[in-house]
């Protein structure tokens, strides 16, 4: 993994639909670059999104991996 620094990880696995993209823009608005955001999500369409969104608006994906039924994202600024 890159030197990015996690500051915050959040647990997303109950959240739906935009949820989960509204509370990750939430808090990558709040960091600063060199920064990231780790997110554990439910499903794999889930994570699809906020991959897609986390590009389109141009930040870093600098994990993306399977930890048993749950997906874990990180983001960086």
């Amino acid at each position: 993994m890159s030197s990015m620094k996690i500051s915050s990880k959040l647990d997303l696995t109950g959240y739906s639909c935009a949820g989960p993209i509204g509370e990750l823009s939430g808090v990558l608005d709040t960091m600063k670059d060199g920064e990231a955001v780790e997110a554990i999500l439910a499903d794999e369409s889930t994570k699809k999104d906020v991959l897609a969104w986390a590009q389109k608006k141009g930040y870093k994906v600098i994990e993306e991996k399977k930890d048993g039924n749950k997906f874990i994202v990180v983001i960086g600024k």
